[in-house]
């Protein structure tokens, strides 16, 4: 009995060990986008995705990540949103945006926890005086050599709660309702002859974002279903409930393309399974079909 009751304890001791280790170990993942739509220029340029920080620290000072990020030296970092955690404190988060913004062009897009946290304005301010581009559904050329790509970028729907609460409309629908308002804000008149990479934090609206004039979406939120067994996406993901359909990696349709990162933070009480934090690379080809 005694032997029964050590190696119980033991393997707990073993599980809670490796989730506490998988939490904070950062992977990176490497994706690659062709298109005919990119120009020559952008051929071999390379992105950074970082989502869902939640506040989190990855070492002393995010160093680790900073690091990592330093030596990939992307053409620009695409924060996802979520960086905050609700109400907890914003200078974790503003810390790593602050060195980040410093060394790369910079973008953000919200996410649901800014949407409620007391702080999001603060935080909004500083990434701004910082020379962060805040996109609120709007978009922004990024040149190279006078060719230009296209990066739009959308504000999270909780954002319009609300507003939308007074339409008396299911979830589901009053968030569908304000990510069009959003998205026709950020694609109004915009050319389909440029290559247009959309921020947008939630990949559930991965079938709406197929509709408009945009390449490829860049996607969190989903937290890589937290735990990632054989032949699933993932158990649990905000937004799609149990087995959820978009939770990580790369998902096509329509000549389009969604990236979801896996995120970097934890927020539930349920740790991180075969789920590690993730870095998100992204590569353009200048050739080809997308």
């Amino acid at each position: 009995m005694k032997k029964t009751g050590l190696g119980i304890l033991g393997a707990v001791a073993a599980f809670t060990g490796y989730a506490y280790w998988s939490t904070r170990h950062l992977t990176i993942t490497n994706y690659e986008i062709t298109s005919a739509k990119i120009p020559e220029e952008w051929d071999g340029a390379s992105f950074i995705q970082l989502s869902d920080l939640h506040s989190a620290s990855f070492g002393l000072y995010n160093n680790p990540l900073l690091s990592m990020v330093n030596e990939l030296s992307p053409d620009a970092v695409f924060l996802t949103g979520d960086m905050l955690d609700g109400d907890e404190s914003p200078v974790v988060a503003m810390a790593l945006v602050r060195k980040l913004a410093k060394e790369f062009p910079t973008f953000y897009v919200s996410g649901n926890h800014e949407g409620r946290s007391a702080f999001y304005e603060d935080f909004k301010a500083d990434m701004e005086a910082h020379q962060v581009k805040v996109l609120e559904n709007e978009r922004y050329f990024l040149k190279k050599d006078d060719a230009a790509i296209m990066v739009a970028g959308i504000e999270d729907p909780r954002f319009s709660k609300e507003e939308w609460l007074e339409a008396d409309l299911p979830k589901n629908e009053w968030e569908t309702e304000a990510l069009k308002v959003s998205l026709d804000e950020a694609t109004n008149n915009l050319s389909a002859d440029y290559f247009t990479i959309l921020l947008a934090h939630r990949p559930e609206f991965w079938p709406l974002y197929q509709a408009y004039p945009v390449d490829l979406v860049l996607s969190g939120h989903a937290h890589g279903g937290q735990a990632r067994l054989p032949l699933t996406e993932g158990l649990f993901a905000p937004g799609q409930g149990f087995l959820p359909k978009w939770t990580a990696g790369i998902h096509r349709a329509g000549g389009k393309a969604l990236i979801v990162s896996r995120g970097l933070g934890n927020v539930t009480k349920l740790p991180r399974l075969f789920n590690d934090p993730e870095v998100v690379r992204i590569t353009l080809k200048s050739k080809g079909d997308a």
